[in-house]
């Protein structure tokens, strides 16, 4: 269950008056992958490919050789099997029917990898008695992040390729929107049962009761109920609460499946004591939407009670009332970028003097030969995750509490370290650049106000929000905790949350208490407020450090980038925009998917021709001046001759006189 960032987690833990946030998203978008083949060589003398496909699940580091090393003709054992396609007999251009069921998370690398295959032996389940075509690999972010939807990989053995289509499961954009009340709840006598406490704080707790209830799944594997969803708490005076509106997707709350059952259980706080509980509803999410669809339903809350001979019986504790329960269908992210939406990706390194000199092994910037820091490792991860999604202009990372001399900046605060970045080994590349124990140009300073790099943040994602384009950013702010601003901080955030297409994503490096940094996410009562007591319109900020997951970054990545799914959708939402129309999926013919060598031959081709037509035109020329010399020569005879018959001509007459 994902309900927030890590403190956001750690204070429902901590203080259970906390109510759990609304979802408008479901945690993961579930998607069916169809894949087809073109142009596929015979593997029989007589007939096309019989050919079949599999896809198997990679860790994330098979992508960082995939140029260089090609798909092996079996699986290791790292890779997880998920299935295999049909046979389509004799077609050199297959398309398979069987489509393959993934999930997708926006927080994680996830890589697949294609094997074709011609069956050589029929029925047989072993790929050795099979002959292998070719293979890929592919990300989930990158086929997301495609127009369309839809990528096409070249098979690494002759012309062949394949074609790879996500389509989104329309379930999972279904949301729960309710409301509750309850009236009558007995609550057991509690004033009684609160003759442990001190008489005078029992007397001001029996003047009301505070009431909230919880929303239960059953887990088919032990049968067993957990918690998904938690109310916020009602303080009244008569046993008569009234909840407010929450959404929450059904994903969460039955598995995309209205007819599991599920539990409403009411609770009453306690400050000092234990909270007590009140009762439960045993329904469904259709019965739900269904009664409310009559009128106004009302159920019995339950409550099992112990007999006097031993047992236990249900009593009726109260009643439930459902104010409003229907099903909303909301936009995805997948959605959003299959209409064109991108994504932009910047980043922010922390120079102040808190590292402590980078040329020093002790300084968190200290660059290694034989490990990777926490900025180097983070880096390589925040980079991973956002490969697929690779905008126009690339990435920007920038420096603040320091400075660099040549480096582009518009503020003293902060800095550029390149721009128009591709891939996460160019990200590192930069870091290490500029970290280097002979770099001489870089300097640092105790204060690192952050307010400049969020409003530049603002500035760069609003930009490319104009003009009829569909544009989302994430922030990555990587620092020690030495924040000098931490309320213009605040501010700038909320300020952001109204209107900016941005989600900031703070992780702490080191080992400090991170004090200022907590202060970002918000106060005691999970919320962030601005200066002027005003809360923040959407939660568009998280945090997490190192430190907390052990110093892996693949995990602490993961918990600030698990957000942003909905803060992306919670903006659109919010601002009433909707997705774009789907982009029409590509061709994707032969030269389009081997541009590369194609274009490369067509140089070559250029070239080869150009230095022909040159030949040929200097042919063509010699030839010229040759045939021209040839007249000149043949005229000049014809002249002669002429001459000379001119002057026989003279000599006869002179004769005959």
């Amino acid at each position: 269950m994902n309900n927030g960032g890590s403190r956001g987690r750690r204070l429902k833990r901590q203080n259970s008056w906390l109510a759990w946030d609304s979802r408008i998203t479901a945690p993961f978008i579930k998607l069916d992958l169809v894949i087809e083949c073109r142009r596929l060589p015979k593997k029989d003398s007589f007939s096309n490919a019989d050919a079949f496909c599999g896809i198997w699940e990679a860790p994330p580091g098979v992508l960082n050789n995939r140029d260089k090393q090609k798909v092996s003709q079996l699986p290791n054992k790292q890779e997880r099997e998920i299935g295999r396609t049909e046979v389509v007999r004799e077609n050199e251009n297959p398309c398979f029917e069987h489509t393959f069921r993934l999930e997708f998370r926006f927080q994680e690398q996830q890589c697949y990898v294609i094997r074709v295959y011609n069956e050589d032996l029929r029925y047989a389940t072993d790929l050795k008695e099979h002959d292998f075509i070719g293979g890929c690999v592919f990300t989930l972010g990158e086929l997301i992040g495609s127009p369309g939807c839809a990528i096409a990989k070249p098979l690494q053995q002759g012309k062949a390729y394949t074609v790879l289509m996500g389509q989104e499961i329309v379930e999972t954009r279904e949301v729960l929107e309710f409301r509750f009340a309850a009236a009558s709840l007995g609550s057991l006598d509690h004033k009684a049962k609160k003759q442990g406490v001190a008489q005078g704080v029992a007397n001001t707790m029996s003047d009301f009761c505070q009431f909230y209830f919880r929303l239960e799944k059953l887990l088919e594997e032990d049968q067993s109920w957990t918690v998904v969803w938690k109310s916020e708490i009602q303080v009244d005076y008569s046993q008569t609460p009234t909840w407010q509106v929450a959404r929450i997707p059904l994903q969460l709350l039955c598995d995309d499946k209205p007819t599991n059952p599920l539990k409403i259980s009411v609770w009453e706080w306690n400050r000092i004591t234990a909270d007590e509980f009140i009762g439960f509803v045993e329904t469904t999410v259709r019965d739900l939407v269904e009664q409310a669809r009559r009128g106004i339903p009302v159920f019995d809350v339950m409550l099992e009670k112990k007999k006097l001979l031993g047992g236990t019986r249900l009593k009726k504790n109260g009643i439930l009332k459902i104010l409003k329960s229907n099903i909303l269908t909301i936009p995805s992210m997948l959605q959003f970028l299959s209409g064109g939406c991108e994504l932009d990706f910047m980043v922010a390194i922390d120079c102040t003097t808190a590292n402590g000199d980078w040329r020093e092994d002790k300084s968190l910037h200290y660059i290694s030969d034989s490990w990777l820091n926490d900025y180097q490792a983070a880096l390589i991860k925040v980079g991973s995750v956002f490969d697929g999604y690779g905008g126009e202009k690339g990435y920007i990372m920038w420096g603040y509490g320091g400075k660099l001399l040549g480096a582009a900046s518009n503020s003293p605060s902060y800095f550029a370290m390149a721009e128009n970045i591709r891939g996460a080994d160019n990200l590192v590349k930069i870091y290490d650049k500029v970290f280097a124990a002979d770099n001489k140009s870089l300097g640092m300073k105790e204060d690192g106000a952050l307010r400049p790099i969020i409003e530049a943040a603002m500035f760069r994602a609003t930009n490319r929000n104009k003009e009829g384009r569909q544009c989302y950013a994430v922030l990555v702010i990587l620092t020690t905790g030495a924040i000098s601003d931490v309320q213009d901080s605040i501010d700038t955030i909320c300020a952001a949350a109204d209107d900016s297409p941005l989600s900031i994503a703070v992780i702490g490096i080191g080992e400090s208490d991170f004090v200022d940094a907590q202060k970002l996410v918000g106060g005691e009562d999970g919320k962030l407020h601005h200066s002027n007591g005003v809360p923040i319109a959407r939660n568009n900020i998280s945090f997490a450090t190192m430190a907390d997951f052990g110093g892996n970054a693949r995990d602490c990545v993961g918990e600030v980038f698990q957000d942003v799914p909905e803060q992306f959708v919670q903006y659109f939402m919010q601002a009433g925009i909707k997705p774009l129309p789907p982009k029409a999926i590509p061709d994707f013919t032969y030269s389009e998917v081997f541009g590369k060598k194609k274009s490369s031959s067509s140089t070559t081709t250029a070239s080869s021709s150009e230095s022909v037509t040159s030949k040929t035109s200097k042919s063509k020329s010699s030839s010229s001046k040759s045939s021209k010399s040839k007249s000149k020569s043949s005229s000049d005879k014809s002249s002669s001759k002429k001459k000379k018959k001119d002057k026989d001509k003279e000599r006869k007459s002179s004769s005959e006189d």
